[in-house]
């Protein structure tokens, strides 16, 4: 049943993507456009790009672009496992970015983990990352980023991670965004895993586009260790879930499913975020809605 819904959902996905992106009635287009006027222009753009790809995440998972000039991203993120042997485990995020000038992001993050009982800092995270043009310069819109984490538990070694992002927003509002990693620890058993991330949404409520639903994936080689022998290894897969009931203001839901025996059976995302910083911190696009048509 587990591989039947995988399998299900990777065909979802590909109609998504691949979808048919004939053009609409160019009246209504005209129409859409005269009501989301206002409104687009508050949404503060990067570079050029959509504003919910320049907000530095698409999803629970993936992350997309950079953010505008001395804007800042305050999240808070919950992630829970269950798993399918041992006791269940949860983890809570706290991250700050800030958009630099010349295309660049720069953030710190701190992790806590909360297993059997005991609840404990996990890790403090450094982190950066750089576009390499504007929007729509280069195909699939590509960054790179890099993270070294400082393991604060005992026995946590400290790791550092490597990732190639990239983005694209399709017609028919369709957005979407893939995160290809390699990590590496330093100290212990000096391992190295990879593995990527993908999330594509597309807004149900247009033209206010509060509302996106879509699907998103994980994959790890190797996984971090949580707990004490339980890792999130594996490929897993679900429905994710965008809420944004003000402009500045967002929430991202993921339950994804476990595809093997050595991913955990069910993990939860969810993702709260603050954006702080107008239209001034960097340049306006119009929303989504009229994009595509």
């Amino acid at each position: 049943m587990r591989n039947l819904f995988c399998t299900l959902s990777l065909g979802a996905l590909a109609i998504l993507l691949f979808a048919d992106t004939t053009g609409t009635n160019a009246q209504d287009a005209e129409d859409r456009a005269v009501v989301v006027k206002a409104e687009g222009e508050e949404l503060p753009s990067a570079y050029g790009a959509p504003p919910d790809l320049s907000h530095g995440r698409i999803s629970t998972l993936t992350k997309s672009y950079v953010l505008s000039p001395f804007s800042f991203e305050l999240e808070a993120g919950y992630e829970r496992d269950i798993f399918r042997h041992g006791l269940p485990a949860q983890l809570f995020r706290q991250e700050i970015e800030m958009g630099l000038p010349a295309r660049f992001t720069i953030g710190v993050q701190n992790q806590i983990e909360h297993f059997a009982g005991d609840t404990r800092d996990r890790s403090f995270t450094l982190e950066a990352r750089y576009a390499l043009a504007n929007w729509n310069k280069l195909p699939l819109n590509p960054a790179i980023s890099g993270e070294y984490r400082f393991g604060l538990s005992d026995g946590l070694p400290d790791s550092g991670e490597f990732a190639l992002l990239i983005s694209h927003d399709f017609p028919h509002l369709i957005e979407w965004a893939a995160n290809i990693f390699v990590d590496h620890e330093f100290g212990g058993r000096e391992s190295t895993s990879a593995g990527f991330a993908q999330s594509i949404e597309v807004p149900v409520l247009v033209p206010e586009e509060k509302l996106e639903v879509g699907i998103e994936m994980q994959y790890r080689s190797g996984g971090e260790t949580i707990g004490r022998e339980s890792t999130t290894k594996g490929f897993a897969i679900g429905p994710t879930l965008a809420w944004r009931p003000t402009k500045n203001v967002r929430f991202d839901l993921s339950p994804l499913i476990g595809c093997s025996d050595h991913t955990p059976a069910v993990q939860v995302f969810a993702v709260f975020s603050v954006s702080l910083g107008g239209p001034g911190a960097g340049d306006v696009e119009t929303p989504a809605s009229t994009r595509g048509h």
